[in-house]
């Protein structure tokens, strides 16, 4: 059934319309508004900030998740895995038209354009200063390996492991991670708990992508730019292993276009592999 919801929720995904249920505004005016009853006692600048801000929206997720398990031969299950998968695949445009938006602004030699589109596929953090326009295609492919990391490949994986709860609760730390980022005063332990607990559940996803990136395009020089990459910093080493995948060091837009469809080759050698494990009794 996991597989039916996924490839189910990809499709609806695809149709579905940015903001909305699926938008940050929610999550940011709830947390803003823990923040401020919970900063005077003390709660808020330590990990069980996080637990209080997290844990009240996860557990009724996961009591439905546990009550309509075998509801309607499973059909209630499905239904509530799409709609965690909808919800963790993020509210803004799909990452092909965030891509779509950025290419036709460099074709159009649009500089002004072109800059505000990647650093809404930057996940709307600004460019870098001193970024040459000549260097945004490359910039573009980097934001576009990590925004379909947290925006695809790792939900999915939480999906695979823990169902519906797996896939919002990986949704949820990334808005909680996005807050502590966009605010001054969310207090430095909160944002280290925040940045640490990220880095966490992205560590196998990240190694998993690389593979399916790997298997999809150069194997040898993708895991070998993965293994002699600095271990430092793991955003670097996973797109540094996806150009070595690409098979190119070529930053034109023809690059960008061949990281853009294996990424979406990888995303079929994971669904394949979902398949086999529920084929196999595994999934």
């Amino acid at each position: 059934m996991k597989v039916i919801a996924l490839l189910i929720a990809l499709f609806v995904n695809s149709l579905m319309p940015p903001g909305g249920w699926r938008s940050a505004t929610g999550f940011n005016r709830y947390a803003a508004w823990l923040q401020q009853r919970l900063m005077p006692m003390g709660l808020w600048d330590q990990p069980l900030g996080a637990a209080i801000l997290l844990l009240p929206l996860l557990l009724p997720v996961l009591a439905l998740q546990l009550v309509f398990s075998d509801a309607l031969l499973g059909f209630v299950w499905i239904g509530l895995s799409i709609l965690a998968l909808c919800f963790a695949f993020g509210g803004g445009e799909t990452i092909e038209t965030e891509l779509a938006h950025f290419l036709m602004a460099w074709r159009q030699g649009d500089e002004t354009a072109a800059r505000a589109s990647l650093t809404v596929l930057q996940g709307g953090s600004p460019l870098a200063e001193g970024v040459e326009f000549a260097a945004l295609p490359e910039a573009a492919a980097s934001a576009m390996v990590l925004r379909a990391r947290t925006r695809l490949f790792s939900p999915v994986f939480w999906f695979m492991i823990f169902g519906p709860v797996g896939a919002v609760a990986y949704r949820f730390v990334v808005l909680a991670r996005a807050f502590s980022d966009g605010h001054d005063n969310t207090g430095p332990r909160f944002c280290e708990c925040l940045a640490r607990l990220l880095g966490w559940l992205d560590w196998l996803p990240n190694r998993l992508l690389v593979l399916g990136l790997a298997l999809a395009g150069h194997f040898k020089w993708a895991w070998s730019r993965w293994e002699t990459a600095g271990s430092d910093n793991e955003d670097a080493r996973l797109i540094n292993a996806a150009f070595g995948a690409v098979g190119s060091t070529d930053d034109s837009l023809e690059a960008v276009e061949d990281a853009h469809a294996l990424l979406r080759r990888a995303l079929y050698v994971w669904v394949a592999f979902a398949a086999a494990l529920v084929l196999f009794g595994l999934g």
